[in-house]
């Protein structure tokens, strides 16, 4: 004990704060590890890079976000449906990757660009980024056809020119082969009607340009692009889940009566209650110098359920006080908000306060440690 009642109440209210948070986060980590939240934000992400707002669901954008999302932009659909991207995922419910590397991400949007019935990749990236025309599969089917009729007419008129039949055969031959080679280098995961939004393109093509249509500088550009997109996608998962962990936390402080305001005015006339908090925090302190991490969430678990159950033991005692006129729903939201600061935050908090206890700690006696010290003094100058 401090001695000072007021800030024991604090350390015993901090404690609670981060056991709570612990089995709250507890919580949250098992329902998004359910969920696959993690991918869904990140396909939220990258929905965001390849298409248009007007392509892009704002349900997306919301902590509702970790239980579905949808795509209905065809670039972003063929990005994922790419066999570099589609098997980095489970094979299940969650099938999207929680993790995509910016090499990886900008290897495959490059592989993506540069499908096409052009036999260079620079120019079908730039047919693709509209830089170029396409090319016209039409004008070579058309002349394969003619060269065919012009072979058939060859065989029927004069089949002793076997210098030009052959000749014709040969070019025949060249173009059907090439043909079927422009057909074939656009694989079936990749959609021959993909469209990119103006926007979008917009960007890429940027990048194209300063990267002098130069295929390895343009993979580097549209790294940095989503090394910068990551930055701000692990800010929108963690905004995300903080809005889930205020539900949670209101849920489960309403569930286990967690009110802060008859906490608080009840520790303050409890001191079992009180010495057993701050005893179980310092305790806690001491077990764990490293802070809070998994092991330490694991290793702590029993011990924390342990001082939970005391905690509960005086539920009854701190849930009794009729005499209130306010709802427990505002001691209940005062701990879902303490609750969505997180464990880090409470245990971060409390470790200084344990530090300075001892600086604050007040004698139980002083007037007992005045007269001896007086009484020594006396018999000195005796």
């Amino acid at each position: 004990m401090t001695g000072l009642t007021v800030l024991d109440v604090f350390i015993s209210l901090v404690f609670i704060y981060l056991l709570y948070s612990l089995f709250t986060m507890t919580v949250i980590e098992s329902i998004t590890s359910a969920f696959g939240s993690r991918s869904k934000n990140l396909q939220t992400g990258i929905d965001r890079l390849l298409s248009d707002d007007k392509n892009s669901s704002r349900w997306n954008h919301t902590f509702l976000n970790l239980f579905y999302s949808f795509a209905t932009n065809s670039f972003t659909n063929s990005f994922y449906k790419h066999p570099s991207i589609k098997y980095l995922g489970h094979k299940g419910i969650n099938t999207k990757p929680s993790y995509i590397s910016a090499d990886r991400f900008s290897s495959t949007l490059v592989d993506i660009l540069k499908k096409g019935y052009h036999q260079d990749a620079q120019d079908n990236i730039s047919t693709t980024l509209g830089d170029m025309l396409p090319f016209d599969l039409t004008a070579l089917k058309a002349r394969i056809a003619k060269l065919g009729e012009d072979l058939k007419n060859l065989e029927a008129k004069d089949p002793t020119n076997t210098f030009e039949i052959e000749s014709t055969k040969e070019e025949l031959d060249f173009l059907n082969t090439d043909l079927q080679k422009r057909l074939s280098d656009l694989p079936e995961f990749l959609n021959e009607t993909l469209t990119i939004d103006p926007d979008t393109k917009y960007q890429l093509k940027k990048l194209w340009q300063d990267a002098s249509d130069d295929v390895d500088k343009f993979k580097g550009l549209v790294s940095n692009w989503y090394d910068e997109q990551m930055d701000r996608i692990t800010g929108w998962y963690k905004r995300k889940v903080t809005y889930f962990t205020f539900v949670v936390g209101f849920i489960i402080a309403m569930l286990f009566n967690v009110d802060t305001i008859h906490i608080v005015k009840d520790l303050s006339t409890n001191e079992t209650m009180r010495t057993l908090l701050v005893n179980s925090a310092q305790e806690f302190i001491a077990n764990n110098p490293d802070g809070i991490t998994d092991s330490t969430k694991n290793e702590q678990k029993e011990y924390i359920m342990a001082v939970k159950e005391e905690i509960d033991s005086y539920n009854s005692v701190l849930s009794s006080n009729k005499e209130d006129n306010y709802p427990a729903i505002l001691g209940w939201l005062i701990t879902a908000f303490a609750i969505s600061l997180g464990a880090p935050f409470w245990f971060d908090m409390l470790n200084k306060v344990m530090k300075v206890r001892p600086s604050i700690q007040i004698p139980s006696n002083p007037n007992q440690g005045g007269s001896a010290s007086g009484g020594n003094q006396n018999k000195a100058i005796g």
